[in-house]
């Protein structure tokens, strides 16, 4: 028994000096700007840096559990990160680091600190106006040539109509026999029936005449028609994405140093590299590309912020649409002895307090709000 009680006690000994051997150790943690990850002013040196966002206050959370501080140590790029933290220039790096196979061959990763998928951004979804259109497609069609032409033919099938029908009508005439009042009627006759058939009943020659301008008005309405049609459905094809199936015949932003990029080739999609994701929003923008997809909860934040600043027309929507489950992670040099520690950190951060939300919670509401 009391071989027992000096094993327990060196065993509590042992776990408490280990939760506390990082305690006022300084550790340097990489970190890469991800919005609303990590944020900073990249024009400031780095000593003048104030990090901010999720990833910088849930480390913070997690190195007051350990009881250590932080020195940050900034990164261009994911693969840079990863890197550095394979070679132990830093003890972890934390931003946006999706968890894949290929990395975890070059570091170690704690528990998930995040669920997430990717998602699609697409110009938004303004879906065209019909009579808008309609006004836009009459306006290209009716230049002043064709203008020109249409006012000669209702002249001359108006005068024409006049003189069949004081003539040939086979009865008696439907316009006053007199030219001025006469052609006043016909001009108005003829503007009628280029839409409808809405005419006196008429024998003969002057019954062919009303048939003749009629047709001619029906074969014009349906080509303005078809006109119209087209332009709506060109307009519409621009909203066609609705799910992931619909990207592989559309040209796809997606940044060329991140993970997705690598989900999308699988995938056969005809993909577009970009440096950044301000490069991919630009392009959906200017529609140089039909979609951009990167994590879902990034590209959110993202369209938000553009959405309030920019004008109704350079607008973006991101589907509501998530596909290919992923998690972030920290990472840390293979078999660090942070690992445990903060996995440990990890679980007590995600638990409940009662009945107020877990301080990740909290931290997802803040940065990551619906």
């Amino acid at each position: 028994m009391r071989l027992w009680h000096v094993i327990s006690g060196l065993l509590l000994l042992v776990f408490f000096a280990a939760g506390n051997v990082f305690a006022e150790e300084t550790l340097k943690v990489g970190v890469k700007l991800s919005e609303p990850w990590v944020m900073f002013d990249a024009k400031l040196p780095p000593e003048q840096r104030q990090p901010r966002g999720f990833s910088i206050d849930l480390w913070n959370a997690i190195a007051a559990e350990m009881g250590a501080k932080t020195q940050w140590v900034y990164f261009d790029t994911v693969p840079e990160l990863i890197q550095a933290t394979q070679e132990s220039k830093v003890n972890a790096g934390i931003s946006a680091i999706t968890v894949t196979n290929a990395r975890e061959q070059q570091v170690d990763f704690s528990n998930s600190m995040y669920e997430l998928g990717l998602q699609i951004m697409v110009p938004a979804d303004t879906r065209p106006n019909p009579w808008l259109v309609a006004i836009q497609e009459i306006g290209k069609l009716f230049t002043w040539q064709v203008l020109l032409a249409v006012t000669l033919l209702v002249v001359v099938f108006a005068h024409v109509r006049w003189l069949v029908d004081r003539r040939f009508s086979g009865g008696e005439p439907t316009f006053p026999e007199d030219y001025r009042s006469g052609i006043n009627e016909a001009l108005w006759w003829a503007l009628t029936m280029f839409t409808t058939w809405d005419t006196p009943p008429r024998r003969g020659l002057a019954r062919l005449v009303d048939l003749g301008w009629f047709l001619m008005g029906f074969l014009y309405l349906g080509i303005l028609s078809s006109v119209i049609t087209a332009a709506l459905t060109a307009q519409n094809i621009d909203s066609s994405i609705q799910s992931p199936k619909d990207l592989l015949d559309k040209r796809v932003a997606v940044v060329a140093t991140d993970a997705p990029k690598d989900y999308l080739l699988k995938m056969g999609v005809n993909i577009v590299p970009v440096k950044d994701l301000a490069e991919g929003m630009q392009k959906v923008i200017s529609k140089d590309v039909d979609a951009l997809v990167h994590d879902g909860p990034r590209l959110v934040y993202l369209a938000n912020q553009h959405n309030k600043s920019a004008p109704e027309k350079q607008q973006v929507s991101v589907l509501p649409v998530s596909f290919n489950p992923q998690s972030y992670g920290i990472a840390f040099p293979p078999d660090s002895p942070l690992v445990e520690p903060v996995n440990r950190a990890l679980l007590k951060l995600r638990e409940t307090q009662g009945v107020s939300d877990s301080i990740h919670e909290s931290l997802r509401n803040k940065w990551l709000p619906n």
